[in-house]
């Protein structure tokens, strides 16, 4: 009879402190061969601090790691992860967009690959037969730059794959761990990574998959574990476990789904109103937005629902188009990101490291680079007054970092959001624009947005949220716009808003596209 294998990974009471705090403590974690294991939490839980561990970059105070039944001396060494059988891949992938997916992949490989001299024919033909292995179509002589998200996603896993395979000393196909690979993925991009993960799983590759978003890891994942405040709340079967559990076990209590707006919208006034609005995907639109408003944008990846944003903020170029703002109206072919600004209209991307912070600036710098922006304060910089005021929108905005001097990029992804919408409300915008405003943000610091943008629309602004989130929508938005080829195929309003009528929106038969 055989018996049941042992753990890939086993981690037993595993504890680490920074200054007296502890960032984990006591955890154990557990994942078999050939499994997908979901790690989820809040940001601080402690997830980075027991990844950084596994990848050698800190010492533990305390624990026990064991891989395939055998123990593993702690700390690992920096950098030698991958003979153990660990690989790693982070967010921001580690790849070099200027470089070849060849160069990418062999870079560093440093043990099988001779830097004195590179058999590049050989090396093209190994990685052609890596690529067809795992169904991947890529061409390894392509610059990664001009690669799709999702196919830079893959080039990383499957170096990382490629790399315990080559450097495993236990012989065995190896963990691998995916640190967030999704937040910037559009859902179909999501579809063809989880294919790919799949694959890896019915190969023997187990996979640790660190993410916020609960229904990813209910989709994907065997098990699950949640960490809080460094203490290992619950592991569990995903397939005999509902969504409110594991928000339960995240955030310490039970957090309703329930709607944040009211049924009724607005009434119409000035706020803004669009007409005749076209660009790459989008042709004639024509929508408006109430004062205290919030119009939700969806539909399906390729449908034009998040270029409308870009277009009124002159991100991307209009062909055609009028934005009426109170008594005053703008031509959309001559928007820039400046008129924009000028006009009292803010945006806010998606992608909040690359186009919304200077991630290697200070807290003070990035808070302060609107008003720049404006001209406000442009000849004297007030260091001292410049500070105070950042420090201020970090109160307000619970934005928890050391000190208003910190660099951005040391910042959990919740409270850089924080900062970035703290960032651009500060200047009192009449009309926000919103581009998946919550993509890779913890349950309860979703919640914070919601309520400050609440508190915004409020004051009378009006709110343009662009999202592929469909709860999202039904939390917070008054009417929502179903989009497909460029056009409004729904509208939603008020009580209609809710998860169930946006799917059925956007994948039912369109009115418009119906045969005859």
């Amino acid at each position: 009879m055989i018996g049941t294998p042992a753990p890939r990974l086993k981690l037993n009471g595993l504890t680490k402190s920074f200054g007296g705090v502890h960032a984990l403590s006591r955890a154990d974690l557990a994942v078999m061969p050939g499994e997908i294991h979901g790690l989820l939490g809040k940001n601080g839980s402690g997830k980075s601090t027991l990844i950084k561990i596994l990848s050698g970059f800190h010492k533990p105070d305390e624990g026990s790691l064991e891989i395939d039944g055998k123990p593993i001396s702690l700390p690992i060494p920096l950098g030698g992860s991958e003979k153990i059988g660990l690989s790693f891949v982070h967010q921001n992938l580690g790849l070099l967009a200027e470089a070849t997916v060849l160069e990418n992949l062999i870079a560093g490989d440093h043990e099988r690959v001779n830097s004195w001299f590179i058999d590049w024919n050989a090396e093209a033909k190994r990685a052609k037969l890596l690529f067809d292995r795992t169904h991947l179509s890529l061409d390894p002589w392509a610059i990664v730059g001009d690669l799709s998200p999702v196919k830079r996603a893959q080039l990383a896993i499957v170096r990382a794959v490629d790399r315990i395979s080559s450097h495993n000393e236990h012989a065995s196909p190896g963990l691998l761990v995916l640190d967030e690979p999704t937040p910037f993925l559009p859902m179909e991009d999501v579809r063809e990574l989880f294919a790919m993960m799949r694959r890896l799983k019915d190969a023997g590759v187990s996979i640790i998959f660190v993410s916020h978003d609960i229904d990813e890891v209910l989709a994907i994942t065997d098990r699950a574990t949640v960490l809080r405040d460094g203490h290992v709340i619950d592991s569990f079967d995903t397939a005999q476990t509902d969504r409110a559990h594991i928000v339960e076990a995240i955030v310490g209590r039970a957090v309703a789904q329930e709607r944040l707006v009211g049924d009724t919208p607005p009434a119409k006034g000035a706020g803004a109103e669009v007409t005749g609005l076209s660009g790459k995907t989008v042709s004639a639109l024509s929508i408006d937005v109430a004062p205290g408003e919030i119009l939700g944008l969806t539909g399906l990846i390729g449908s034009g629902y998040d270029e409308v944003l870009y277009l009124l903020a002159g991100a991307l170029h209009a062909r055609s188009g009028r934005l009426k703002m109170g008594e005053n109206t703008h031509e959309l072919a001559g928007m820039t990101p400046a008129a924009a600004i000028a006009a009292g209209i803010v945006f806010i991307p998606a992608d909040r490291q690359k186009l919304g912070l200077a991630l290697d600036l200070s807290l003070t710098e990035n808070a302060m680079l609107p008003m720049a922006a404006r001209g406000d304060d442009c000849l004297f910089l007030r260091h001292g007054a410049r500070e105070a005021t950042t420090a201020a929108l970090m109160r307000q905005f619970g934005v928890k970092a050391e000190a208003p001097r910190q660099a951005a990029s040391e910042l959990s992804g919740g409270n850089q959001q924080k900062l970035l919408l703290g960032k651009w409300l500060q200047l009192s915008p009449s009309l926000i624009l919103l581009d998946e405003p919550t993509q890779g943000i913890d349950v309860g610091a979703r919640r914070e947005i919601y309520e400050r943008l609440l508190a915004t629309c409020a004051q009378g602004a009006a709110v343009i949220c662009a999202t592929s989130e469909f709860e999202q929508l039904e939390m917070i938005a008054h009417r929502v716009l179903v989009f497909e080829r460029g056009r409004v195929k729904a509208e939603l309003i008020g009580s209609q808003v809710t998860k169930s009528a946006i799917e059925a929106a956007c994948y039912g038969e369109s009115r418009v596209h119906a045969p005859a």
